[in-house]
Protein backbone atom coordinates (compact mmCIF):
# COMPACT_ATOMS: atom_id res chain seq x y z
CA UNK A 1 0.00 0.00 0.00
CA UNK A 2 1.10 3.54 -0.39
CA UNK A 3 2.25 5.93 2.17
CA UNK A 4 -0.49 7.90 2.28
CA UNK A 5 -3.03 5.61 3.01
CA UNK A 6 -1.75 4.80 6.73
CA UNK A 7 -0.91 8.03 7.48
CA UNK A 8 -1.60 11.54 5.67
CA UNK A 9 -4.82 9.79 4.56
CA UNK A 10 -5.95 8.69 8.35
CA UNK A 11 -4.26 11.93 9.85
CA UNK A 12 -6.92 13.70 7.29
CA UNK A 13 -9.97 11.87 8.21
CA UNK A 14 -9.30 12.74 12.05
CA UNK A 15 -8.90 16.29 10.90
CA UNK A 16 -11.81 15.84 8.77
CA UNK A 17 -13.72 15.09 12.19
CA UNK A 18 -12.68 17.56 14.31
CA UNK A 19 -12.51 20.53 11.88
CA UNK A 20 -16.83 19.82 13.02
CA UNK A 21 -16.24 20.31 16.75
CA UNK A 22 -19.82 21.88 17.93
CA UNK A 23 -18.02 25.06 19.10
CA UNK A 24 -18.64 28.52 18.17
CA UNK A 25 -14.57 29.94 18.56
CA UNK A 26 -14.00 30.15 14.72
CA UNK A 27 -10.49 30.64 15.66
CA UNK A 28 -10.46 26.55 16.26
CA UNK A 29 -11.92 26.06 12.73
CA UNK A 30 -9.12 28.19 11.23
CA UNK A 31 -6.29 26.45 12.32
CA UNK A 32 -7.73 22.66 11.63
CA UNK A 33 -8.71 23.90 8.31
CA UNK A 34 -5.02 25.24 7.78
CA UNK A 35 -3.73 21.70 9.32
CA UNK A 36 -6.11 20.08 6.68
CA UNK A 37 -5.16 21.83 3.58
CA UNK A 38 -1.60 21.45 4.45
CA UNK A 39 -2.16 17.21 4.59
CA UNK A 40 -4.42 17.40 1.47
CA UNK A 41 -1.75 19.54 -0.31
CA UNK A 42 1.01 16.58 0.80
CA UNK A 43 -1.08 13.90 -1.07
CA UNK A 44 -1.85 15.70 -3.97
CA UNK A 45 1.66 16.82 -4.49
CA UNK A 46 3.21 13.47 -3.84
CA UNK A 47 1.01 10.80 -4.63
CA UNK A 48 2.29 7.12 -4.62
CA UNK A 49 0.34 5.02 -6.98
CA UNK A 50 -1.29 1.88 -5.93
CA UNK A 51 -2.59 -1.32 -7.06
CA UNK A 52 -5.39 -1.31 -7.81
CA UNK A 53 -5.34 2.22 -9.38
CA UNK A 54 -8.63 2.65 -8.46
CA UNK A 55 -7.78 3.46 -4.77
CA UNK A 56 -5.48 6.31 -5.58
CA UNK A 57 -8.15 7.73 -7.61
CA UNK A 58 -11.10 6.99 -4.96
CA UNK A 59 -8.78 9.31 -1.98
CA UNK A 60 -8.54 12.32 -4.56
CA UNK A 61 -11.85 12.40 -4.77
CA UNK A 62 -12.74 11.65 -1.36
CA UNK A 63 -10.94 14.20 -0.20
CA UNK A 64 -11.65 16.99 -2.25
CA UNK A 65 -15.42 16.08 -1.60
CA UNK A 66 -14.47 16.37 2.26
CA UNK A 67 -13.69 19.78 1.94
CA UNK A 68 -16.73 20.46 -0.45
CA UNK A 69 -19.20 18.93 2.38
CA UNK A 70 -17.32 20.78 5.61
CA UNK A 71 -17.83 24.09 3.24
CA UNK A 72 -21.46 23.16 3.14
CA UNK A 73 -21.65 22.75 6.63
CA UNK A 74 -19.55 25.49 7.95
CA UNK A 75 -20.96 28.52 5.39
CA UNK A 76 -23.85 27.04 2.89
CA UNK A 77 -26.63 27.08 6.16
CA UNK A 78 -27.61 28.20 9.05
CA UNK A 79 -25.13 29.16 11.75
CA UNK A 80 -22.68 26.41 12.92
CA UNK A 81 -22.51 24.30 15.02
CA UNK A 82 -26.40 24.80 16.35
CA UNK A 83 -28.49 24.79 12.82
CA UNK A 84 -27.41 21.18 12.54
CA UNK A 85 -29.93 19.07 14.35
CA UNK A 86 -30.89 15.28 14.24
CA UNK A 87 -34.24 14.56 14.29
CA UNK A 88 -33.07 12.93 17.99
CA UNK A 89 -32.16 15.66 19.61
CA UNK A 90 -35.06 17.76 18.56
CA UNK A 91 -37.53 15.14 20.35
CA UNK A 92 -35.25 15.49 23.56
CA UNK A 93 -35.49 19.33 23.00
CA UNK A 94 -39.58 19.50 23.47
CA UNK A 95 -38.68 18.01 26.83
CA UNK A 96 -37.12 21.10 28.10
CA UNK A 97 -38.69 24.70 27.64
CA UNK A 98 -36.02 25.95 26.09
CA UNK A 99 -34.12 23.60 24.02
CA UNK A 100 -31.33 24.85 25.14
CA UNK A 101 -29.40 21.55 27.11
CA UNK A 102 -29.68 19.85 23.25
CA UNK A 103 -27.90 22.40 21.07
CA UNK A 104 -24.73 20.51 20.23
CA UNK A 105 -22.83 23.23 21.45
CA UNK A 106 -24.01 22.13 24.85
CA UNK A 107 -23.80 18.79 24.61
CA UNK A 108 -21.66 16.55 27.08
CA UNK A 109 -18.14 15.34 25.28
CA UNK A 110 -19.05 11.82 24.25
CA UNK A 111 -22.00 12.95 22.69
CA UNK A 112 -20.13 16.09 21.18
CA UNK A 113 -18.09 12.95 19.45
CA UNK A 114 -20.69 11.18 18.42
CA UNK A 115 -22.61 14.39 16.92
CA UNK A 116 -19.44 15.08 14.89
CA UNK A 117 -18.66 11.56 13.29
CA UNK A 118 -22.67 11.53 12.61
CA UNK A 119 -22.38 14.61 10.75
CA UNK A 120 -18.58 14.12 8.92
CA UNK A 121 -20.04 10.92 7.21
CA UNK A 122 -24.14 11.85 7.33
CA UNK A 123 -23.39 13.42 3.74
CA UNK A 124 -27.30 12.30 2.81
CA UNK A 125 -28.22 14.54 5.85
CA UNK A 126 -30.40 10.85 6.50
CA UNK A 127 -32.06 11.15 10.48
CA UNK A 128 -31.16 15.21 10.83
CA UNK A 129 -33.53 18.19 10.51
CA UNK A 130 -32.00 19.36 7.61
CA UNK A 131 -32.73 15.58 5.24
CA UNK A 132 -33.91 16.78 1.65
CA UNK A 133 -37.78 15.88 1.65
CA UNK A 134 -39.31 14.07 -1.41
CA UNK A 135 -35.39 13.33 -2.94
CA UNK A 136 -34.50 10.41 -0.79
CA UNK A 137 -35.54 6.65 -1.41
CA UNK A 138 -38.14 5.37 0.86
CA UNK A 139 -36.86 5.01 4.66
CA UNK A 140 -36.67 1.56 5.80
CA UNK A 141 -38.88 0.15 8.35
CA UNK A 142 -37.30 -0.16 11.49
CA UNK A 143 -37.86 -4.46 11.79
CA UNK A 144 -33.93 -4.69 12.58
CA UNK A 145 -34.27 -8.37 11.42
CA UNK A 146 -36.00 -8.15 8.18
CA UNK A 147 -34.00 -5.07 7.22
CA UNK A 148 -30.57 -7.41 8.20
CA UNK A 149 -32.11 -10.36 5.92
CA UNK A 150 -33.19 -8.22 2.98
CA UNK A 151 -29.76 -6.32 3.41
CA UNK A 152 -28.10 -9.23 3.03
CA UNK A 153 -30.06 -10.40 -0.39
CA UNK A 154 -29.40 -6.81 -2.06
CA UNK A 155 -25.54 -7.56 -1.12
CA UNK A 156 -25.23 -10.98 -2.88
CA UNK A 157 -27.22 -9.54 -5.50
CA UNK A 158 -25.42 -6.06 -5.83
CA UNK A 159 -21.91 -8.39 -5.92
CA UNK A 160 -23.19 -10.91 -8.63
CA UNK A 161 -24.21 -7.79 -11.02
CA UNK A 162 -20.75 -6.30 -10.43
CA UNK A 163 -18.92 -9.97 -10.63
CA UNK A 164 -20.32 -10.82 -13.91
CA UNK A 165 -20.61 -7.71 -15.83
CA UNK A 166 -16.63 -7.13 -14.79
CA UNK A 167 -15.84 -10.49 -16.41
CA UNK A 168 -17.99 -10.28 -18.86
CA UNK A 169 -18.51 -6.85 -20.24
CA UNK A 170 -15.18 -5.56 -19.24
CA UNK A 171 -12.27 -7.68 -18.72
CA UNK A 172 -10.02 -8.26 -21.38
CA UNK A 173 -11.82 -5.91 -23.69
CA UNK A 174 -9.72 -3.18 -25.80
CA UNK A 175 -13.10 -0.67 -25.06
CA UNK A 176 -11.41 -0.27 -21.11
CA UNK A 177 -8.39 -2.56 -21.03
CA UNK A 178 -5.31 -0.93 -21.53
CA UNK A 179 -3.18 -4.17 -21.31
CA UNK A 180 -5.29 -4.89 -24.50
CA UNK A 181 -3.53 -2.17 -26.43
CA UNK A 182 -0.49 -0.54 -27.37
CA UNK A 183 1.21 2.09 -24.86
CA UNK A 184 1.59 4.60 -27.72
CA UNK A 185 -2.31 3.95 -28.31
CA UNK A 186 -4.10 7.63 -27.09
CA UNK A 187 -7.68 7.76 -25.89
CA UNK A 188 -9.90 7.11 -29.23
CA UNK A 189 -8.52 3.51 -29.71
CA UNK A 190 -10.87 3.01 -26.54
CA UNK A 191 -14.91 3.32 -26.05
CA UNK A 192 -14.76 5.99 -28.85
CA UNK A 193 -13.39 3.07 -31.51
CA UNK A 194 -16.80 1.40 -30.73
CA UNK A 195 -19.56 2.13 -32.99
CA UNK A 196 -22.14 4.56 -31.41
CA UNK A 197 -25.10 2.25 -30.86
CA UNK A 198 -22.61 -0.57 -30.08
CA UNK A 199 -21.81 1.45 -26.96
CA UNK A 200 -24.83 0.78 -25.37
CA UNK A 201 -24.25 -2.84 -23.59
CA UNK A 202 -21.03 -0.66 -22.39
CA UNK A 203 -22.61 2.34 -21.50
CA UNK A 204 -25.30 -0.01 -19.25
CA UNK A 205 -22.63 -2.20 -18.25
CA UNK A 206 -20.37 0.62 -17.06
CA UNK A 207 -24.16 2.37 -14.79
CA UNK A 208 -23.98 -1.46 -13.52
CA UNK A 209 -20.19 -1.54 -12.16
CA UNK A 210 -20.41 1.34 -10.36
CA UNK A 211 -24.00 1.63 -9.14
CA UNK A 212 -23.23 -2.10 -7.38
CA UNK A 213 -19.49 -0.99 -6.65
CA UNK A 214 -21.36 1.62 -4.30
CA UNK A 215 -24.26 -0.58 -3.24
CA UNK A 216 -21.86 -3.44 -2.25
CA UNK A 217 -20.37 -0.96 0.22
CA UNK A 218 -23.26 1.02 1.42
CA UNK A 219 -25.34 -2.26 1.94
CA UNK A 220 -21.73 -4.09 3.84
CA UNK A 221 -21.29 -1.34 6.34
CA UNK A 222 -25.09 -1.09 7.07
CA UNK A 223 -24.55 -4.90 7.74
CA UNK A 224 -22.09 -4.15 10.44
CA UNK A 225 -23.76 -0.97 12.06
CA UNK A 226 -27.12 -2.73 12.36
CA UNK A 227 -25.58 -6.01 13.23
CA UNK A 228 -23.58 -4.36 16.15
CA UNK A 229 -27.07 -2.39 17.31
CA UNK A 230 -25.38 0.95 16.60
CA UNK A 231 -27.71 2.14 14.24
CA UNK A 232 -31.28 2.46 13.27
CA UNK A 233 -32.39 0.74 10.01
CA UNK A 234 -34.57 3.90 9.01
CA UNK A 235 -31.32 5.26 8.48
CA UNK A 236 -30.49 3.14 6.15
CA UNK A 237 -32.05 3.94 2.62
CA UNK A 238 -31.35 2.54 -0.59
CA UNK A 239 -27.98 4.61 -2.22
CA UNK A 240 -30.04 5.16 -4.89
CA UNK A 241 -32.96 6.73 -6.44
CA UNK A 242 -35.44 5.04 -8.92
CA UNK A 243 -33.67 4.00 -12.03
CA UNK A 244 -37.06 3.72 -13.60
CA UNK A 245 -37.48 7.93 -13.05
CA UNK A 246 -34.19 8.23 -15.32
CA UNK A 247 -35.92 8.89 -18.42
CA UNK A 248 -34.83 12.52 -18.84
CA UNK A 249 -30.88 13.42 -17.85
CA UNK A 250 -32.19 16.11 -15.53
CA UNK A 251 -33.79 13.31 -13.53
CA UNK A 252 -30.49 10.81 -14.02
CA UNK A 253 -28.34 13.28 -12.15
CA UNK A 254 -30.80 14.56 -10.25
CA UNK A 255 -33.30 11.57 -8.68
CA UNK A 256 -31.74 8.86 -9.23
CA UNK A 257 -27.48 9.12 -8.84
CA UNK A 258 -26.66 12.13 -7.08
CA UNK A 259 -28.58 11.31 -3.77
CA UNK A 260 -25.29 10.87 -1.80
CA UNK A 261 -24.02 14.36 -3.10
CA UNK A 262 -27.32 16.13 -3.53
CA UNK A 263 -27.58 18.31 0.00
CA UNK A 264 -23.70 19.62 -0.82
CA UNK A 265 -24.37 20.42 -4.17
CA UNK A 266 -27.87 22.05 -3.90
CA UNK A 267 -26.48 23.91 -0.35
CA UNK A 268 -23.25 25.29 -2.08
CA UNK A 269 -25.01 26.31 -5.46
CA UNK A 270 -27.83 28.02 -3.45
CA UNK A 271 -25.17 30.26 -1.64
CA UNK A 272 -23.18 31.03 -4.61
CA UNK A 273 -26.33 31.60 -6.86
CA UNK A 274 -27.88 33.27 -4.24
CA UNK A 275 -25.52 35.30 -1.99
CA UNK A 276 -22.84 36.10 -4.62
CA UNK A 277 -24.14 36.26 -8.05
CA UNK A 278 -27.42 37.81 -6.41
CA UNK A 279 -29.80 35.91 -8.22
CA UNK A 280 -33.15 35.99 -6.82
CA UNK A 281 -34.35 32.34 -5.36
CA UNK A 282 -37.09 30.40 -7.28
CA UNK A 283 -36.15 32.48 -10.71
CA UNK A 284 -34.80 30.58 -13.94
CA UNK A 285 -31.25 32.33 -13.35
CA UNK A 286 -31.35 30.79 -10.14
CA UNK A 287 -32.28 27.61 -10.58
CA UNK A 288 -29.58 27.40 -14.16
CA UNK A 289 -26.74 28.80 -11.84
CA UNK A 290 -27.72 26.60 -9.34
CA UNK A 291 -27.41 23.52 -12.69
CA UNK A 292 -23.97 25.12 -13.76
CA UNK A 293 -22.34 25.01 -10.01
CA UNK A 294 -23.23 21.56 -9.48
CA UNK A 295 -21.91 20.03 -12.10
CA UNK A 296 -18.77 22.47 -12.10
CA UNK A 297 -18.27 20.84 -8.16
CA UNK A 298 -18.81 17.16 -9.85
CA UNK A 299 -15.72 18.47 -12.36
CA UNK A 300 -13.73 19.96 -9.57
CA UNK A 301 -13.95 16.72 -7.46
CA UNK A 302 -13.06 14.54 -10.47
CA UNK A 303 -10.48 16.73 -11.49
CA UNK A 304 -9.30 15.69 -7.56
CA UNK A 305 -8.98 12.01 -8.40
CA UNK A 306 -7.93 12.47 -11.77
CA UNK A 307 -5.00 14.63 -10.32
CA UNK A 308 -4.02 11.56 -7.89
CA UNK A 309 -3.60 9.53 -11.02
CA UNK A 310 -2.48 11.44 -14.10
CA UNK A 311 -2.39 15.14 -14.53
CA UNK A 312 -2.96 15.02 -18.42
CA UNK A 313 -6.63 13.59 -18.09
CA UNK A 314 -7.94 16.04 -15.93
CA UNK A 315 -9.92 18.60 -18.07
CA UNK A 316 -11.70 15.55 -19.24
CA UNK A 317 -13.85 15.57 -15.84
CA UNK A 318 -14.71 19.37 -16.65
CA UNK A 319 -15.29 18.44 -20.32
CA UNK A 320 -18.47 15.64 -19.35
CA UNK A 321 -19.93 17.25 -16.54
CA UNK A 322 -20.45 20.87 -18.07
CA UNK A 323 -21.67 18.71 -21.12
CA UNK A 324 -24.45 17.30 -18.61
CA UNK A 325 -25.32 20.68 -17.75
CA UNK A 326 -25.34 21.95 -21.04
CA UNK A 327 -27.72 18.84 -22.32
CA UNK A 328 -30.12 19.45 -19.16
CA UNK A 329 -30.16 23.23 -20.50
CA UNK A 330 -30.94 21.99 -23.93
CA UNK A 331 -33.23 18.99 -22.90
CA UNK A 332 -35.60 21.73 -20.40
CA UNK A 333 -35.49 23.81 -23.82
CA UNK A 334 -37.27 20.94 -25.86
CA UNK A 335 -39.62 19.84 -22.85
CA UNK A 336 -41.16 23.61 -22.87
CA UNK A 337 -41.43 24.33 -26.37
CA UNK A 338 -42.98 20.27 -27.05
CA UNK A 339 -45.18 21.15 -24.20
CA UNK A 340 -46.47 24.51 -25.19
CA UNK A 341 -47.17 22.79 -28.75
CA UNK A 342 -49.23 20.16 -27.29
CA UNK A 343 -51.29 22.33 -24.62
CA UNK A 344 -52.02 24.68 -27.83
CA UNK A 345 -53.67 21.19 -29.18
CA UNK A 346 -55.42 20.71 -25.56
CA UNK A 347 -52.60 17.47 -24.50
CA UNK A 348 -51.27 17.29 -21.77
CA UNK A 349 -48.39 14.91 -20.87
CA UNK A 350 -47.68 13.26 -17.50
CA UNK A 351 -44.79 11.19 -17.61
CA UNK A 352 -44.32 10.25 -14.57
CA UNK A 353 -47.70 8.25 -14.31
CA UNK A 354 -47.28 6.17 -17.52
CA UNK A 355 -50.58 4.26 -16.79
CA UNK A 356 -52.64 7.10 -17.84
CA UNK A 357 -52.29 6.53 -21.44
CA UNK A 358 -49.53 4.86 -24.40
CA UNK A 359 -48.79 8.24 -25.19
CA UNK A 360 -47.39 8.87 -21.83
CA UNK A 361 -45.22 5.57 -22.19
CA UNK A 362 -44.34 6.35 -25.52
CA UNK A 363 -42.97 9.76 -23.90
CA UNK A 364 -40.75 8.00 -21.25
CA UNK A 365 -39.37 5.59 -23.78
CA UNK A 366 -38.27 7.97 -25.98
CA UNK A 367 -36.67 9.59 -22.70
CA UNK A 368 -35.08 6.24 -21.92
CA UNK A 369 -33.39 6.18 -25.73
CA UNK A 370 -32.41 9.56 -25.11
CA UNK A 371 -30.71 9.30 -22.03
CA UNK A 372 -28.95 6.16 -23.10
CA UNK A 373 -27.55 7.59 -26.79
CA UNK A 374 -26.18 10.83 -24.83
CA UNK A 375 -23.99 8.92 -23.01
CA UNK A 376 -23.17 6.51 -25.86
CA UNK A 377 -22.07 10.28 -27.08
CA UNK A 378 -20.68 12.01 -23.82
CA UNK A 379 -18.73 9.31 -21.59
CA UNK A 380 -15.77 7.90 -24.21
CA UNK A 381 -14.94 11.97 -23.42
CA UNK A 382 -14.25 11.21 -19.84
CA UNK A 383 -14.00 7.30 -19.67
CA UNK A 384 -11.19 6.90 -22.35
CA UNK A 385 -8.53 8.91 -20.56
CA UNK A 386 -9.08 7.12 -17.13
CA UNK A 387 -8.93 3.56 -19.50
CA UNK A 388 -5.52 4.75 -21.24
CA UNK A 389 -3.92 4.71 -17.63
CA UNK A 390 -5.23 1.40 -16.40
CA UNK A 391 -8.01 2.58 -14.38
CA UNK A 392 -10.96 0.31 -15.95
CA UNK A 393 -8.49 -2.91 -16.24
CA UNK A 394 -10.61 -5.81 -14.29
CA UNK A 395 -10.19 -9.66 -14.16
CA UNK A 396 -12.71 -11.82 -13.93
CA UNK A 397 -14.28 -12.73 -10.39
CA UNK A 398 -14.37 -16.03 -8.65
CA UNK A 399 -18.39 -15.72 -9.97
CA UNK A 400 -17.38 -15.29 -13.93
CA UNK A 401 -14.42 -17.71 -13.92
CA UNK A 402 -16.92 -20.62 -12.60
CA UNK A 403 -19.38 -20.10 -14.86
CA UNK A 404 -17.51 -20.10 -17.43
CA UNK A 405 -14.97 -23.03 -16.33
CA UNK A 406 -18.84 -24.86 -16.28
CA UNK A 407 -19.51 -23.66 -19.54
CA UNK A 408 -15.77 -25.34 -20.81
CA UNK A 409 -16.75 -28.95 -19.41
CA UNK A 410 -20.13 -28.90 -20.65
CA UNK A 411 -19.25 -28.15 -23.80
Amino acid sequence: MGRYLWAEVLLFEVLHIIVLYPTRQDAYRVVVLTAMVYVAAQIFLTPEFTDPPVVTYTVGGMIAFHFAFTAYLLFAEGTFPNHWRRVRDEVHAKADASGLDNLPSSFPLTEKFWWMVDIAYGIRMIGWVQEPINCLPPHPPPSRRDFLWKTLLKFIFHFAALDLTTGFLFSGNPAFDSRMHDPTDGPETYLAAVPLLHRIPYILGYGIIVGATVSVAHNMIALVCIGLGRSSPTLWPDMWGRWGDAYTVRKLWGQTWHQRMRPTFVGLGRLVANKFLKFPRGTNGSSYAQLYIAFLLSGILHFAADFMMEKRMVYRSFNFFLLQAIAITFEDFVIYITKSLLIQRGIELRPGKIHKSWAEAVVRVIGYCWVVVWFCLTLPVWLDGASTIGLNNVDRGAGTKFLLDTWKRWT
